[in-house]
């Protein structure tokens, strides 16, 4: 559950930031702080009825939001540790 919610929710972050490109900078910035917290505020919803209601694992719950993030993090820094050493 945890890693679909967090899939999910990567999916429209990256959707918000496509779309905040499309627009001026002030436009842009209250778009993706509106993005941000709306992502978060149903993410936390979605916890709290998942946890309320079918009784899971919590533990296992905030390991699958934390994954891909951290996958995404450590992606990039090799990706970055290995063009410096490149150049």
């Amino acid at each position: 559950m945890g890693s679909f919610a967090a899939c999910v929710n990567f999916y429209f972050q990256a959707k918000g930031a496509e779309k905040s490109l499309e627009i001026g900078e002030s436009g842009a910035r209250l778009s993706v702080f509106k993005n941000f917290y709306l992502r978060y505020f149903i993410l936390v919803v979605f916890v709290i009825i998942i946890v309320k209601f079918l009784h899971v694992n919590i533990f296992a719950l905030l390991v699958g939001l934390i994954v891909i993030p951290v996958v995404v993090a450590l992606d990039n820094m090799f990706d970055y540790l290995k063009e410096k050493r490149e150049s």
